[in-house]
């Protein structure tokens, strides 16, 4: 998948133009993109087939799929029509609604996202680690944890082994709510047991003296290149 390792880039950059040219600046220091539902609903799937005809590497629809089997298997048909490498599904969706998907997305990606970076999320660790063995169980492409919950990436790690492919969310600046912090550092979830780490705003509206995204997509791969 990609490179060896590295940044999964959460591409949230409502505004076209800016969004491609962000993607077109960062994209020799990532190893993935990831597209979210704020971008879908704003362009629709189309936006992939753009940013593909600028980048090579995988997009991954972050879709957070929680619906019955029929309609999630019709959504991930018109992810996969448009482009995309792979989706990333809520485990709530249950066993016949994974198994809906991959039948559609055949040799493409399938992540179970496990539990929500913010505080307030409902999912506790019990419910998130059954999520985690039916990603297991049905052999998906991997699972995103959140770096913000202390020692989630460490315990999931333990049950998946090098079977799955730990995405991890919550690195960096982090926006909860109407307040702005700051999440686990770049690089912390990698040396946890990550795969990649999704980091977002922190590369695509850096704080000063970082200057452009570009800058600190580098900084960040930098960073990461001497952890692994």
């Amino acid at each position: 998948m990609g490179k060896n390792k590295g940044i999964l880039f959460a591409a949230d950059v409502l505004e076209e133009d800016k969004l491609i040219e962000i993607i077109s600046d960062v994209s020799p220091f990532i190893s993935m993109i990831k597209i979210g539902n704020l971008l879908f609903y704003e362009h629709s799937f189309k936006i992939i087939k753009k940013i593909k005809d600028i980048i090579s590497i995988p997009i991954i629809a972050d879709l957070k799929l929680l619906d019955m089997p029929n309609m999630a298997s019709r959504i991930t048909e018109l992810a996969v029509n448009n482009g995309v490498d792979g989706i990333i599904v809520a485990g709530a969706i249950g066993q016949e609604g994974i198994i809906a998907c991959q039948e559609i997305l055949r040799d493409k990606y399938l992540f179970v996202f496990t539990q929500f970076t913010h505080c307030g999320g409902l999912i506790n660790d019990r419910e998130a680690d059954e999520y985690v063995k039916l990603a297991l169980h049905l052999e998906c492409s991997g699972v995103q944890v959140p770096a913000t919950k202390k020692g989630r990436v460490k315990q999931i790690k333990e049950i998946v082994g090098d079977k799955l492919i730990i995405i991890s969310c919550g690195i960096g600046t982090q926006k909860f709510y109407t307040e702005e912090n700051y999440g686990p550092e770049i690089g912390s979830a990698l040396i946890d047991g990550a795969d990649y780490e999704i980091i977002g705003r922190s590369i695509y509206n850096p704080k000063l003296p970082i200057s452009s995204p570009k800058e600190a997509a580098l900084l960040a791969f930098e960073k990461i290149k001497n952890i692994l």
